[in-house]
């Protein structure tokens, strides 16, 4: 019996032990620290941009492929070395083109802990232009594509996002969101991080909502330096660095001395953070091309340690490979041991400097064309994936994927940001302009079967429609398929160019619809080689289904009826002033205030380029005296306004909607003979603002900004303008806070903003700017200086609102209907008699206050279901609520039958997300009682976004 009992025990002690294949990967993995040393975290690591200086392929065939081929082998020498591995666009090249052997290689890696991913995003994207669903869609595409090749242990716990140029909050909260423990990143304010490093405050819990509380909380480290290596100490074959010579008969012996310079570096650095662990990144741009060389002299330095022995404050220091998971680890074990509170900070990191007038504020608005492409491009990838769903498509659908690639490369921090060579660009404008293409064909046989019953219909898009491009548009007869990808019913206007005035159009009931015919807003046959039309035609397509849409069919005729003339819009007006031609006065929402709206220009200073922003003194109008021009018909009503051959504006009121007034602009071409032009919609008011505006950060939360002052740090105000410059993807607004009364304008793009002088909003629209640099941004295409058309959209009202929504709520509306506007389709075949001329893919619309952000395919008999609160807290009397949304006999084409709620990508069941605990911070989750598959009800907290995979059944249709 005793026998049989210690057979069992030492069965149970082999057991216990994880077998050769077992992976022990994550916080597992990680080396053992010491609270009574000073651990030293060395992070291998390379830095690869999706594209800068180089395309992206130029990039991976001349550089990339090195990095990883050669890793991979440094790896599997010495079990104690690391690696992290960040950009999925890049892994997935390298990975498609292994032997099955060099795969198991890595997944072995991966399950070992020693060669980790990090962000697992597509890109490692920007911060200031980018909107929340793009950065969402792009890490649930790269998590999702790493999870399927390398299983469980390639899920990150780290945002790693060394290089934007400034950081947002929406950032931190989504990586909370995402799963993730922690936020590393090196660029911050220089004053910033000379406090901080002061004040021992680099490592910090940043709180990344002011809505989701304390769940959205993440420890953030802020790098000592940048993200290279320490001078001196970089090991790969593109340095110079002395390598460390550990043998002591040759004459270059250094080793000693090489270990005494990196601990002095270490003492400095350990001297500026909280605990007794410090990271130090080995690594740099397109580092580790040749790993083994790096991985040896590594290793010498660690061994010198324990040859040589150094300390720091009396403690021993040890350096040991590690990863910024491990980092993570490591400091929270120690602030938990010594209940240790850090920091807790609730704003952001914008806007960035790394010198006395060198802000970094100038890309908010750089490559303004580009900025609208991957706007337009994510309606596009929005409307693919819904019916994509509807039609059961599979998740590895190659065009749609090329298109969900497509805008996982435009988010990277050096594309839309615009901080790329202009080669780089055109070949960006590539990808997208290949993507959306591709994912028109795939989806062009659902929305036709839904239409026609076949798949003979050729649906085209026309994305030269704002330049007057549209050749479908000129035959005599063309149908328009609008579809609208929000979960709501809405209307919206479309602009169609044309020939000839005279038409004749025909809604999905075959009701006549109410349209207009102005001539362009200028003549772009001198700026594009295509064949323009003259004219624009406007009209509104009203109540198009939610996730649905409406076909119209265009008839030339010989002569119009009479028009209506138009004289407001449902209490909406706006006046202009007869003798400057400026507008003066808008009525809206019941207030009635004198408003200006002009543009001028910046004079580049001597610093300006791509990245930075350096005006040379105050802005100067464009014109003194502006051309008007009425335009009165049964759509809206409006001025066409000319400040100079270069500069023109339409401002609109639509009849059917008099939420907002749009201003619809044409900068360009800037001549820069002169010196540089950075251009600016100006607004005026008298409101009393008192240094205070507030912009959005990333499309979704507001956030507060004071003029000359941040949270954080004192400020000195070198550059008063710059300075006080942030991005802008979704909204700018100025209240005055005695009247209760706000304006707010919104964009149809990523911009740079501020309220330089009290009661005023200003955006940056254009930028045209020769430089030494190479980043320059003297943008030309057809041979002149790229011309940019964009819209601004103004609100304005008591904040109390309209009396059924707040303006608030009524902001947000005008903002997502402008984010996802309808996609237009356009063909020349006849589509009389179809089955299906209007169509929805929700039996009922959702609730206001609610978004379907997701809806996609996503395996066999599953589809990825997103829902959003898209209010804040306070925000509505009534919309700011929760609300509860039941999925059941929701969708026309298939029955929800189970839910399982997942993290915010959609690849971690929400009962393994187990995030860290710090102490002053109870960041994980709130206890929630287990769902039951079955239960399809979904409640929502403000600013709550909840994701689930639905088992669905698909119905006969």
């Amino acid at each position: 019996m005793l026998l049989k009992l210690l057979f069992l025990v030492l069965l149970g002690q082999i057991r216990a032990k994880p077998v050769e294949d077992e992976p022990v990967c994550g916080y597992e993995a990680c080396p053992a620290t010491n609270f009574s040393t000073l651990n030293v975290h060395l992070i291998p690591h390379s830095h690869d941009d999706v594209g800068w200086l180089k395309t992206m392929d130029q990039y991976y065939f001349q550089d990339v492929q090195n990095v990883i081929s050669t890793v991979i082998p440094a790896l599997k020498q010495n079990p104690d070395r690391r690696f992290v591995q960040v950009e999925t666009a890049f892994f997935k090249k390298w990975w498609e083109q292994q032997k099955d052997s060099v795969k198991q290689d890595v997944i072995k890696l991966v399950n070992n802990g020693q060669f980790e991913i990090i962000n697992g995003a597509w890109s490692m994207n920007d911060e200031a232009n980018v909107h929340y669903q793009f950065t969402i869609d792009q890490y649930t595409l790269g998590l999702r594509y790493l999870e399927d090749r390398l299983g469980k242990c390639s899920r990150p716990k780290v945002c790693w996002q060394i290089d934007p140029f400034g950081h947002s909050r929406e950032q931190a909260s989504i990586s909370a969101q995402l799963g993730f423990d922690s936020v590393f990143f090196a660029r911050l304010d220089y004053r910033d991080r000379i406090n901080r490093l002061g004040t021992k405050t680099g490592d910090l819990i940043w709180r990344g909502s002011s809505n989701l509380g304390n769940s959205s909380d993440i420890f953030t480290s802020v790098m000592y330096n940048h993200y290279s290596a320490p001078a001196g100490f970089c090991f790969d074959i593109v340095c110079n660095d002395e390598p460390i010579i550990d043998d002591e008969e040759s004459p270059d012996y250094n080793w000693k001395s090489r270990v005494e310079a990196f601990a002095n570096f270490v003492r400095e650095q350990a001297s500026k953070y909280p605990t007794n662990n410090i990271l130090v990144p080995m690594g740099d741009d397109f580092r580790y091309q040749a790993a083994l060389n790096a991985y040896i002299n590594t290793d010498r330095l660690i061994k010198g340690f324990e040859l040589f022995p150094q300390t720091f404050e009396g403690k021993p220091i040890k350096l040991l490979y590690s990863t910024p998971t491990c980092y993570t680890k490591a400091v929270n074990d120690f602030v938990n041991s010594n209940n240790y509170k850090l920091q807790i900070k609730s704003d952001d990191f914008f806007p960035y400097a790394d010198g006395v007038a060198s802000l970094v504020v100038g890309y908010f608005t750089s490559r303004p064309a580009s900025k609208r492409f991957v706007r337009e491009a994510n309606t596009m990838l929005q409307v693919a994936k819904q019916l994509a769903a509807v039609a059961n498509l599979p998740y590895e659908n190659e065009n749609i994927n090329s298109l969900k690639e497509a805008m996982g490369v435009l988010q990277h921090h050096d594309a839309i940001t615009g901080t790329e060579l202009i080669d780089v660009t055109h070949d960006y404008h590539r990808i997208l302009h290949k993507g959306i293409s591709d994912a028109v064909n795939a989806i062009n046989p659902i929305l036709s079967n839904l239409i026609s019953g076949s798949d003979s219909l050729k649906l085209e898009s026309c994305l030269l429609a704002n330049v007057s491009v549209c050749l479908q548009a000129k035959a005599d007869q063309f149908i328009l398929t609008v579809y609208n990808p929000l979960s709501r019913v809405v209307s919206s206007p479309i602009s169609i160019p044309v020939e000839t005035e005279n038409w004749k159009i025909l809604d999905s009931n075959g009701d006549e619809v109410v349209y207009q015919v102005v001539p362009s807003i200028t003549d772009f046959s001198t700026l594009v080689d295509e064949t323009t039309s003259p004219n624009s035609l406007d009209f509104i397509a009203k109540d198009i289904p939610a996730l649905g849409y409406k076909v119209y069919t265009f008839t030339k005729v010989a002569t119009k009826p009479t028009k209506r003339i138009t004289v407001g819009a449902d209490g909406t007006t706006f006046e202009i002033d007869e003798v400057s031609g400026l507008l003066t006065s808008v009525t809206m929402n019941g207030v009635t205030l004198n408003v200006t709206q002009d543009f001028l220009v910046y004079k580049s200073g001597g610093r300006s380029q791509a990245y930075v922003f350096d005006p040379d003194g105050d802005p100067q109008r464009v014109a003194s005296t502006v051309t008007v021009k009425k335009i009165e018909g049964d759509v809206y009503y409006g001025v066409v306004q000319e400040f100079s051959d270069w500069a023109k504006q339409i401002i609109k009121v639509y009849k059917n909607d008099s939420s907002y007034i749009e201003f619809d602009w044409v900068i360009g071409p800037l001549n820069i003979d002169d010196g540089g032009k950075e251009v600016i919609s100006q607004f005026s008011t008298p409101l009393q603002t008192e240094g205070v505006f507030y912009t959005d950060s990333n499309g979704r939360e507001i956030l507060k900004r004071v003029r000359n002052q941040r949270p954080d740090y004192d400020y000195t105000d070198e550059q008063p303008i710059a300075g006080n410059y942030y991005p802008v993807t979704s909204k700018i607004l100025i209240r005055d806070e005695n009247l209760g009364v706000e304006m707010a304008i919104l964009n149809d793009r990523a911009q740079g903003g501020s309220s330089v002088k009290d009661g005023q909003v200003e955006l940056m629209v254009h930028r045209r700017i020769r430089s030494g640099d190479g980043f320059g941004l003297d943008e030309i295409e057809y041979g002149h200086g790229i011309v940019v058309r964009g819209k601004h959209f103004l609100v304005l009202g008591p904040v109390s609102g309209n009396g059924e929504k707040s303006l608030a709520a009524i902001e947000r509306d005008v903002a997502q209907r402008k984010l996802l506007p309808p996609w237009v389709f356009i063909t020349n075949q006849d589509v009389s008699g179809s089955k299906n001329l209007e169509y929805s893919s929700l039996k009922r619309p959702l609730p206001d206050n609610v978004q379907l952000l997701t809806l996609e395919p996503w395996s066999d008999g599953t589809l990825l279901v997103r829902l959003e609160h898209v209010l804040e807290k306070n925000e509505d009397e009534n919309l700011s609520k929760e609300v509860t949304v039941d999925l059941s006999d929701l969708f026309v084409a298939f029955t929800v039958q189970e839910l399982k709620e997942t993290t915010l990508a959609g690849n971690i069941p929400i009962e393994e997300n187990v995030r860290l605990h710090w102490p002053g911070s109870t960041n994980e989750a709130p206890p929630q009682a287990p769902r039951a598959p079955t239960d399809l009800t979904i409640t929502l907290a403000p600013m709550q976004i909840r994701t689930f995979l639905a088992t669905v059944t698909y119905n006969n249709l």
